[in-house]
């Protein structure tokens, strides 16, 4: 090789192997399963019910000024006086003419305003509509990943245990080879097996089903798939019942919404208060004639103008005092119906506490004591069997006990993390852990 050439060696060597790294590197992100977090940005994204309200709420804003506004104007053009059998002339009679007439009705600005302000509420009303949508999308993405999660956790923690139960058939063939056990201990050790089998079809099943409704949050369309996801890992949380009641009651979409309600139902009680006022129309006409002859004061263009107002004192038992009571009424609901939400909400947080705080003292009890000795139960029981002091019966069960246990972990895991989406939701924060205190299950 050219001395030349020997300095770039190196450096081509660098470049292939760099090359080589970043194509690993993009293989690897392909292959990686999605993330939460990306998940819930394509169902957000995919919302066809969030473009709705999106839409929604441009068009009750658009309607805001709209809703302040006074009446169109009137414009009126007609002929006046036109005596009967004299056609359409206007100059057989002196009081016949051509008259345009403009009119404008007002209403008092009180009216208006709170009109506008109903609007204005209509609109907050759908803004936290989709705030509440947005939520539960992300509330049932993460519901049903933790679903699919647990699911995968599951199975393979049913493969692994598969395989130590055929570990154990091996062991008890071997035994019944030698003559140290009877028949019926390979039998049990074939059902046995055969159980982990029948538990893993169950299992990809449910799994399945939870895959479908993952797409189904995501509005993916038939046939959504995803790989294998990794074990759920428990959030860290603080949670004090109490303070997330006053987080739900400033944040919640839901409670925000009807206190809106309660404000318009107010305006609506003012607004039929002011149905005692009367509304001004305003009209000016302008007349054009033509000269009649003989007639000296003919020719003359004459103008008009006047004011009408409505009369709401005639019909006030019927109609007025009528609307201002079912105004009253509406409000009256509307309050009755805050209260209630507040007192569901405060229920449900309360209870999704007492869920995680309890999900948390049974795990903290599986991993520190239930596992580890039930782990070192089934090596006992085996070992005992090998050497042929220990029954099958024992190997059997300590190995299913510890199956159970692992299985009760994943599904703790798996429902802490939902009762935490479940929370977050329901104090209009989703995604965000819940912080500001210790769980103690109040």
């Amino acid at each position: 090789m050219d001395h030349r050439s020997r300095p770039l060696f190196p450096i081509i060597v660098m470049a292939c192997l760099s090359l080589a790294a970043l194509a690993q590197a993009a293989v690897d992100r392909a292959a990686a399963p999605p993330t939460l977090e990306s998940l819930i940005a394509q169902g957000i994204q995919n919302s066809p019910g969030l473009r709705s309200l999106h839409y929604q709420i441009r068009a009750a804003e658009a309607m805001i000024a709209p809703a302040g506004a006074l009446p169109d104007p009137m414009l009126e053009i007609g002929l006046k006086d036109i005596p009967v059998g004299a056609g359409i002339s206007l100059n057989r009679d002196t009081m016949s003419g051509l008259e345009v007439m403009v009119s404008q009705m007002v209403m008092p600005s009180a009216k208006r305003r709170l009109d506008r302000g109903m609007q204005a509420d209509m609109a907050r009303m759908v803004r936290e509509r989709y705030a509440d949508k947005r939520n539960d999308i992300v509330r049932r993405v993460t519901k049903a990943y933790r679903e699919v999660q647990a699911m995968d956790e599951q199975i393979r923690i049913t493969e692994q245990n598969k395989q130590l139960a055929a570990d154990m058939l091996a062991a008890a063939e071997a035994s019944y080879a030698t003559g140290k056990v009877m028949q019926q201990d390979v039998f049990m050790s074939q059902v046995r097996l055969s159980q982990m089998v029948d538990m893993l079809l169950a299992m990809r099943k449910e799994r399945a089903n939870a895959e479908v409704m993952l797409g189904e949050a995501l509005t993916r369309p038939t046939g959504f798939t995803i790989g294998p996801l990794p074990p759920p890992e428990r959030t860290p949380a603080a949670l004090e019942a109490e303070s997330l009641v006053a987080a739900a009651e400033a944040a919640s979409p839901q409670l925000l919404e009807m206190r809106v309600r309660v404000e318009q139902a107010e305006k609506q009680v003012r607004l039929a208060a002011l149905g005692l006022k009367p509304d001004y129309t305003f009209s000016f006409a302008y007349m054009t004639r033509q000269t009649v002859e003989m007639e000296p004061m003919s020719g003359d263009d004459m103008w008009s103008a006047a004011v009408g107002i409505n009369l709401p004192w005639v019909y006030r038992r019927d109609k007025t005092d009528q609307q201002r009571k079912s105004a009253a009424a509406a409000r009256c609901a509307a309050e009755a119906d805050v209260a209630a939400m507040q007192n569901e909400l405060a229920a449900m947080i309360r209870q999704r506490v007492n869920d995680i705080y309890s999900a948390d003292q049974q795990l903290a009890l599986l991993d520190t004591g239930l596992l580890p000795q039930s782990e070192g139960a089934v090596a006992a029981a085996r070992s005992a069997y090998v050497v042929g002091k220990g029954s099958i019966t024992a190997m059997l069960d300590s190995q299913m006990s510890f199956l159970n246990l692992q299985l009760q972990r994943s599904r703790l895991t798996a429902e802490r993390e939902i009762n935490l989406a479940e929370l977050t939701y329901l104090i209009g924060k989703p995604g965000r852990p819940p912080t500001g205190g210790v769980a103690n299950g109040s």
